[in-house]
């Protein structure tokens, strides 16, 4: 049996279906490989991915719904953080971004928004006297609620230097460490202090947003989330209040 049939069997199954699980797929390919092994079972599942026939979008869930992978827009004051980061400290890890980027997810717009700095926690301090020696002013290490509301939340442009948790899921714009969608996500979930505007009703648009925009991996995210000891919590959030099908939040 040619594989374009089956590759248009498998489109014809799954094709109306916003994600299916692994023992689903199994299925499918058992009714033409009857004895179908596990080692080529993964074989057919590889290759599915390399044609991007399939998309995994947590560990045992899938689906033929292409979605864009999201790349966050970079400020000119961004790169120019970036760059004295680089040229201070060689061979930190950091990440940079910009609350602006979470505009095009959310209902209510804000009108203020900050440059978040996440470097390895030892070098923090070193890094913030770097910054401020550099010119980059409203620099603010570790914010608490009190400074949170009276200035990072009244000055344009601040920016708020965090830890960056180990294992982070980090993406290179532009040659540049920033965050991916998943890191975005439960950083606005798990920091609801810094991140006061996105709570509430505006939190639950802007994680139903984000799903349907752009490709989520669940593993990443869950797997991020269990390093900041949200996991539990934010699974049920995300059960109770969004529209992410509970089949993959029960993998």
């Amino acid at each position: 049996m040619s594989r374009d049939y089956i590759t248009e069997q498998l489109k014809q199954t799954f094709g109306g279906r916003e994600s299916f699980p692994r023992e689903a797929l199994y299925d499918f390919y058992q009714r033409f490989e009857p004895d179908l092994k596990e080692t080529t079972f993964r074989w057919r599942i590889y290759n599915l991915k390399e044609k991007k026939l399939i998309r995994p979008i947590s560990r045992a869930e899938f689906t033929l719904i292409y979605k864009p992978v999201f790349k966050p827009h970079l400020e000119d004051a961004d790169l120019k953080i970036a760059s004295l980061i680089e040229k201070g400290f060689p061979s930190l890890k950091y990440a940079v971004w910009s609350t602006r980027i979470i505009s095009e997810f959310m209902l209510h717009q804000p009108t203020r928004f900050f440059t978040v700095i996440a470097v390895e926690r030892d070098a923090m301090e070193s890094t913030f006297f770097y910054l401020k020696d550099n010119n980059i002013k409203n620099v603010f290490l570790e914010p608490e609620e009190k400074e949170i509301t009276r200035y990072v939340s009244e000055i344009q442009n601040a920016v708020v230097l965090q830890p960056l948790v180990s294992k982070a899921p980090l993406q290179k714009i532009k040659k540049v460490s920033t965050i991916t969608l998943e890191k975005l996500l439960v950083d606005l979930y798990s920091d609801s202090r810094l991140f006061n505007t996105y709570q509430g009703s505006e939190l639950v648009f802007i994680f139903n947003s984000a799903y349907r925009r752009y490709s989520v991996d669940f593993t990443k995210l869950f797997s991020y989330a269990k390093r900041r000891r949200k996991e539990a919590g934010l699974i049920d959030f995300l059960s109770d209040k969004t529209d992410i099908p509970k089949t993959i939040l029960n993998d």
